[in-house]
């Protein structure tokens, strides 16, 4: 449990905090969609709401993978 704290807590290298700023920006559109077309009665296809629930979850595990990757001390 000590490592996941310290990897939490470091740094992460300048690749990985880009990639995790897409991954937060993609996945909040797709949730935002998924959110108002429940909220709003939208009736998308069905097909359209799976993808984007797949993509939401793509999303948060590379965001949190991103997130725990550690500048390496040189």
């Amino acid at each position: 449990m000590n490592s996941f704290i310290e990897r939490w807590k470091a740094a992460s290298p300048v690749f990985f905090k880009k990639l995790k700023g897409y991954a937060l920006s993609v996945g909040g559109s797709c949730a935002a969609v998924l959110v108002a077309n429940s909220s709003m009665l939208l009736n998308l296809n069905a097909t359209l709401i799976g993808v984007l629930g797949y993509v939401v979850a793509a999303c948060v595990a590379i965001a949190g993978t991103a997130h725990l990757t550690k500048e390496e001390n040189q």
